[in-house]
């Protein structure tokens, strides 16, 4: 198979899974406004013009910020391991991995794109699995800490939730907990890792995707050495690790608040505040259960379940809209336009070079 063919089917099924999260947005939204009684086009449109500019823009901001601590924290991570990248690099790599993340089941695409920008801007393969496999392993750990400490501090938000919902939540922790110390033995224990990387470097060989398989495990041969490498000295920066938990801890946050800046936008009290942080990070542990691109959908049902314990139906309905409006779909069309910009900008160097 030629570069030209390969590089083409890459672009169908980037095109693919583009189309099919347009398809699943568009039923999602549809979703929400035929399941909440009493909600109407005419009352969703009065109720946005009515909203509070101040928090309404907190709102925006707040969803900026969630793209800027992806990026802080790799670049945190990056310039600890030698690799200066400017600010707006990272946040090319935070954009690549919050798009692909959110058009592919289970966030499976977000990762891989992310590495990929980062080697093509010099960084070794294996220092990118390093920082990637890290940022998992602590964007995961900061979910189920955000999530604990709102069931435990505001034990209220939880039960707000119907059974089935709660089901999903706790099913939702148990997740994250086994993804954390998934992600924990990739990054530790290098022959695990070795040994997943070499069956999957077979199965290619067998559907004949990959050709001189001598060629690629000797390059796997090469990479895994660099990773160790790169793993032995990750051990001995606590500080820098630290340091991206926060920076991971302050990225899930300000993706919540996203939905409280909203609420509080269109005249929600300021008490409720807290207790609707703490419905909305309920909101995500148990949307990480549906393997379904951005969790459309299962999110938005989640959002009106447990909304619906602080305000009437159509009001859950016009907050939800608004908010996961904000935090995902705007989030998603910002960060599809930096990476079409970063594609760009690598095919102008390459037709350069």
């Amino acid at each position: 198979m030629n570069t030209s063919s390969q590089s083409s089917r890459k672009q169908n099924t980037k095109f693919l899974w583009s189309f099919l999260f347009l398809l699943i947005a568009l039923a999602s939204v549809w979703v929400v406004m035929t399941q909440a009684k009493g909600f109407s086009l005419k009352h969703f449109l009065e109720y946005i013009r009515q909203t509070r500019l101040r928090w309404l823009l907190a709102a925006f901001g707040s969803m900026l910020l969630y793209i800027a601590f992806d990026a802080l924290m790799v670049r945190c991570m990056l310039k600890d391991f030698g690799y200066h990248r400017s600010f707006f690099k990272c946040v090319s790599y935070a954009a690549a991995d919050i798009y692909f993340s959110a058009i592919t089941p289970s966030a499976t695409g977000g990762q891989p794109m992310e590495a990929y920008f980062m080697v093509k801007d010099g960084i070794p393969a294996a220092i990118s699995t390093v920082v990637m496999l890290s940022y998992l392993l602590l964007y995961t750990i900061s979910i189920v800490v955000v999530g604990l400490l709102s069931l435990i501090l505001i034990p209220s938000s939880f039960l707000a939730f119907t059974r089935l919902s709660r089901f999903f939540i706790l099913l939702g922790v148990a997740a994250q907990v086994m993804l954390a110390l998934g992600y924990g033995m990739l990054l530790w224990n290098k022959n695990l890792l070795r040994k997943i990387l070499n069956w999957g470097l077979k199965l290619l060989v067998r559907l004949h995707i990959v050709r001189n398989p001598e060629r690629h495990e000797n390059r796997l041969q090469r990479t895994m050495d660099q990773y160790a490498q790169a793993t032995v000295l990750l051990k001995g920066r606590r500080r820098v690790l630290m340091r991206a938990m926060l920076l991971n801890l302050a990225h899930r946050c300000s993706q919540i608040l996203v939905t409280v800046f909203c609420f509080l936008a269109g005249g929600g009290a300021l008490r409720l505040a807290p207790k609707l942080f703490a419905i909305q990070a309920n909101v995500v542990m148990g949307a990480y259960c549906f393997p379904i691109p951005g969790s459309m959908g299962a999110t938005d049902l989640l959002m009106l379940d447990g909304f619906s314990s602080l305000m009437s139906e159509q009001q859950s309905a016009n907050l939800e809209i608004l908010s996961r409006f904000t935090s995902f779909y705007i989030c998603v069309l910002l960060c599809g336009t930096l990476v079409l910009i970063k594609y760009a900008l690598l095919r102008l160097r390459k037709n350069r070079v």
